[in-house]
């Protein structure tokens, strides 16, 4: 065990309450991560009270609702999969008496008192799985189940680069803890008729420059297919399967008039692009937000060219 896994452990036993947060417009892996570290100090501490913090807006099924409590004490507060603190959900983090980072992001902002952070990691999930690992004590297959959903889902079904051995042998082991990998695709990746109407809407609005593929929804054309910004980014990698494509990224209008992105890429880095715009996160999947019509369409240009390059 390494000299942060035992500091972790060590606060861990020292707190009665600990608070676990992730991201705003959390993703599977935020929400498994988040959750099966919480399951796990649940099963092995009883003894303790533990938060879910954070919003209950997202597309998932298969998590437990955050929890809704307006006065934590004296608590631990644990953060993951959140690489700055902005993007934290939930503010009372900083109410935390001791505060941990477990995180898989580019390093732009080292907070915490604790940092657990391997960018070369597919997943949070991945890390919060080894992390729990080293304590040597019980899984169960709830929590095995819930640690692999965000493996599953930010590899995208191992499918992306920063899949290693070290991805499968974290898989392995939570299959072996009970984890039903077969279930999992089918919770995850499967989606009722009124879904995939909905998808179908959406690629229509699909535009091209170079082998850049992008998709723009304003809040009147969101509005005329009765649909969500949140909902919409979700389906980004619509494009991900087309050959000419080398990137591509979903812009949707929010309610104060500025515009979200979110950018994959099969090759070709595009994080270092975004960030010039405000936004991060990895060499083939970023996000950003905030931008005026004239920093979107300035961005659209700059993919466009990264992706002849």
């Amino acid at each position: 065990m390494n000299n942060n896994n035992q500091e972790l452990l060590k606060l861990i036993e020292s707190y009665d309450t600990i608070a676990v947060f992730r991201h705003v417009n959390p993703d599977g892996d935020a929400l498994g991560s988040q959750c099966g570290f919480a399951k796990w100090v649940k099963h092995n501490y009883p003894e303790k009270t533990v938060y879910l913090l954070g919003s209950n807006e997202h597309n998932y099924k298969i998590y437990p609702m955050m929890d809704d409590v307006s006065d934590l004490g004296v608590f631990l507060a644990v953060v993951i999969d959140t690489a700055n603190r902005p993007r934290i959900d939930d503010e009372r983090y900083l109410l935390g008496d001791k505060l941990v980072k477990i995180d898989h992001h580019p390093e732009v902002d080292p907070y915490g008192d604790v940092q657990i952070v391997d960018t070369k990691r597919g997943s949070a999930c991945e890390i919060v799985t080894d992390v729990l690992r080293s304590f040597d004590k019980e899984f169960t297959e709830d929590i095995a189940n819930t640690l692999l959903s965000g493996i599953l889902t930010d590899t995208i079904r191992f499918s992306v680069e920063a899949v290693s051995s070290k991805t499968l042998q974290s898989a392995a082991y939570l299959m072996d803890q009970g984890a039903n990998i077969t279930k999992l695709n089918q919770d995850l990746f499967t989606m009722p008729r009124a879904v995939f109407e909905l998808k179908n809407k959406i690629v229509q609005n699909v535009q091209v420059k170079n082998a850049f593929s992008y998709i723009v929804m304003d809040k009147t054309q969101l509005e005329a297919i009765n649909s969500t910004s949140r909902e919409v980014k979700g389906f980004v990698n619509v494009m991900s399967g087309i050959e000419e494509f080398a990137i591509w990224a979903i812009f949707t209008q929010e309610e104060d008039g500025l515009f979200e992105g979110s950018v994959r890429s099969r090759n070709n880095t595009i994080n270092d692009i975004v960030a010039e715009f405000g936004g991060g996160g990895h060499r083939l999947a970023s996000g950003v937000s905030g931008l005026t019509l004239e920093q979107r369409d300035a961005l659209i240009a700059a993919l466009a060219k990264r992706s002849t390059e």
